[in-house]
């Protein structure tokens, strides 16, 4: 049995506003080290940071009502990491913050589109073979999974309609987005919850895969060893949601876990250092968990077994995300609550 050991800090006990569910990790000093960003639905500020190390908080955006999701990419050009994220519910932008020079300073709002609504997940990739990165979204109020071309002044708001490109307008209230060459063909698929989309000629190939399962998180890596792509999904917005493992050409899901209470984690990453890539879950709380929430890996033995590891019980979890935090070249844990409690976590890996 692995010995996996995690020492808990608490990053803040009185993180500013509320319903914290963007997390993301990036280094936005240059110093070597992942800083932590948080977004939230309450605020202001809606979005801000901790600076590693320390854990100076400093405020970016008041930018209302944030959604899940957020992605890091440098939307101007000008080598420093921008945010795009979007609004929750009816609500109708989708943002990109501007990284300044000084990433301490406030960050410029700059609107991408108000076309669509409750902007659940985005993502970055040559989704249609030009050679430059698109800005891929879902929007679960509309159904509609999208990609934006970067214009060439992406300050201009909102982005130009002839850089938009629908993919499917019918894929409802789907969560979950990957952009990965799936199938190893040179060309990136679009993963989105419970669909694959392929590039055929100027449309898209469709294929459902896994179709009971609900508001799923994603992930994507060769979990067998065997040069194929496995596709990881949990039910992130379930009271016994599932953690499975589809593989391909078919995909058919391989539970390996069930009953966990909105997983709204979900990430790969080796934490035995046996080359492998182990599934790391969480459970939220939402103070209505009849349990302890429990953080969960999955250290993946080869050959399709899995040994479950509680690491962490009774601190609720939410969209948190994996990042060597302290550069010692171990994955390390960052995550917080949604709802009700508040408060920033890190948990590091001593194993």
């Amino acid at each position: 049995m692995a010995d996996l050991r995690f020492r808990h800090v608490t990053i803040d006990d009185d993180p500013p506003g509320g319903k914290h569910d963007i997390t993301l990790l990036h280094d936005l000093t240059g110093n070597g080290l992942p800083d932590i960003i948080v977004g939230g639905k309450d605020g202001p500020p809606n979005l801000f940071w901790y600076e590693n190390p320390g854990w100076q908080r400093h405020e970016m955006a008041a930018a209302d009502d944030l959604e899940a999701g957020g992605v890091i990419l440098d939307v101007s050009g000008n080598g420093r990491p921008d945010i795009i994220a979007g609004q929750q519910g009816h609500r109708p932008y989708l943002w990109w913050f501007e990284c300044p020079e000084d990433p301490r300073e406030p960050w410029p709002v700059r609107v991408i589109t108000d076309r669509f609504a409750k902007y659940h997940d985005q993502a970055v990739g040559d989704v249609d073979g030009d050679g430059a990165p698109e800005v891929v979204f879902l929007s679960q109020l509309a159904g509609v999974l999208a990609y934006f071309d970067i214009p060439a002044d992406p300050t201009v708001e909102p982005w130009p309609e002839d850089h938009l490109h629908v993919v499917a307008d019918d894929v409802g209230d789907t969560e979950g987005l990957v952009v990965v060459d799936l199938d190893g063909d040179g060309r990136q698929e679009i993963i989105a919850g419970t669909y694959i989309f392929r590039r055929e000629g100027d449309g898209w190939q469709r294929l459902r895969y896994a179709e009971d399962f609900v508001t799923t998180r994603v992930a994507v890596a060769d979990i067998d060893a065997n040069g194929k792509l496995e596709i990881v999904l949990c039910e992130g917005e379930s009271d016994e949601g599932r953690l499975a493992v589809c593989r391909p050409p078919e995909f058919r899901p391989w539970v390996i876990r069930s009953k966990l209470f909105h997983p709204h984690s979900l990430a790969l990453a080796d934490f035995t250092g046996n080359g492998l890539p182990d599934i790391f879950t969480a459970e939220m709380s939402l103070g209505r968990n009849p349990h302890e929430p429990e953080m969960i890996i999955m250290s993946n033995l080869g050959g399709g077994d899995f040994e479950e590891h509680v690491i962490h019980r009774g601190i609720g979890t939410h969209e948190a995300k994996l990042a060597d935090m302290t550069g010692d070249g171990r994955p390390d844990i960052v995550g917080k609550p949604y709802d009700p409690e508040r408060r920033i976590d890190l948990w590091i890996n001593e194993s």
